[in-house]
C-alpha cells in the first residue's frame, strides 16, 4: 500500500479526479506510465493535470496531513467512476461468484499488466494491494482498469536506482485473481504467448511516444527532463533488460501453469 493519501477533486469540466499532491516523483511515474498503457492498449481510467485553489482545500485534507505547499503546482488527477470496484484478494469485487467472472471481457490485459509491471519494475500491484478495478460496460460487461502505478521503478524514481527484477509474489500473475479469471484454461498459454509477441513492438511505441509524454510534465515538477529521458533509453529500453522482462515473464507464466 501506498502513503499518496489521494484527494477526491471535483472540477470545472464536470467531473471528479482522485488526485496524488504529495511526492513529485510518484506522480512522474503515474503520468509516464499512464502514457506508456496508452500505448499498450491496456485499460486505464482518463487521467489528467489538476490545478486546485488553496481555498478550495478542505479541513479532512489538511487534517490527513496535506500541506498548501502540495498544491503550489499541478497534481496527477485520475478520473473518479462510482460504478468501478476495486479488486481485493479475497475477490469481493466479483463476489467470488463465477458468473461476474465470466462477465469480464479483457482478462487478456491482466496478462499484459504483469508484462508491463515486469518491465516498468512496478512493485505495488500483488495479492496484497492489487490496484485493478473492475469497470462496468454495456450489457453488464466488465474490464479490467490498470490504477496507481506510482510505485514503478522499484518504488523509486527513474534514475535513482539500478532496475531490479520484480520476485514472483510482486507480480500480479501469483494471485488467486488471476487464477480465478483463467481457471486451469487452456487459453492461458495462448494468451500468454500474444501478449509477449507484441511487447517489442509496444515498447518501441513507448519509445517513440517518451518525448510527448515528457511534455505534459509541468515545470514546476521540478525534473529534469533531458537528464531522465537519457536515463529511460539506457536502462528501461536497454536491450538486456527488454530480455530479462520476457523470460522472467516466460517463467512465471509457466510455474503459474502448473
Amino acid at each position: 500500500m501506498t502513503n499518496d493519501r489521494p484527494v477526491l477533486v471535483s472540477c470545472d469540466d464536470y467531473n471528479d479526479y482522485l488526485c496524488k499532491y504529495r511526492y513529485v516523483e510518484r506522480q512522474f511515474n503515474e503520468l509516464l506510465a499512464w502514457g506508456f498503457l496508452k500505448e499498450w492498449g491496456v485499460p486505464v481510467p482518463n487521467a489528467c493535470l489538476v490545478t486546485i485553489r488553496p481555498d478550495h482545500i478542505s479541513a479532512e485534507a489538511l487534517q490527513a496531513r496535506a500541506r498548501l505547499a502540495f498544491f503550489d503546482r499541478p497534481v496527477f488527477g485520475s478520473l473518479y467512476s462510482q460504478h468501478s470496484r476495486e479488486v481485493d484478494n479475497s475477490l469481493t469485487a466479483l463476489g467470488n461468484n463465477q458468473a461476474d467472472v465470466r462477465r469480464i471481457r479483457n482478462r487478456t490485459d491482466l496478462l499484459r499488466i504483469a508484462l508491463f509491471d515486469l518491465w516498468m519494475a512496478n512493485e505495488d500491484r500483488n495479492g496484497n494491494n492489487y490496484n485493478l478495478l473492475v469497470v462496468p460496460v454495456e450489457r453488464g460487461k466488465l474490464f479490467i482498469h490498470a490504477i496507481d502505478q506510482a510505485a514503478c521503478f522499484n518504488s523509486g524514481h527513474a534514475g535513482q536506482y539500478a532496475l531490479l527484477p520484480l520476485t514472483e509474489d510482486d507480480s500480479v500473475l501469483s494471485t488467486d485473481f488471476c487464477r480465478t479469471l483463467y481457471a486451469n484454461s487452456p487459453a492461458l498459454k495462448i494468451d500468454g504467448e500474444i501478449v509477449l509477441a507484441s511487447f517489442r513492438q509496444k515498447v518501441a511505441l513507448c519509445a517513440e511516444s517518451l518525448p510527448k509524454i515528457l511534455n505534459f510534465v509541468p515545470p514546476n515538477w521540478g525534473v529534469d527532463l533531458a537528464v531522465r529521458q537519457r536515463w529511460l533509453l539506457e536502462n528501461l529500453f536497454a536491450a538486456p533488460w527488454l530480455k530479462q522482462t520476457e523470460e522472467l515473464f516466460r517463467e512465471y507464466m509457466q510455474r503459474f501453469s502448473r
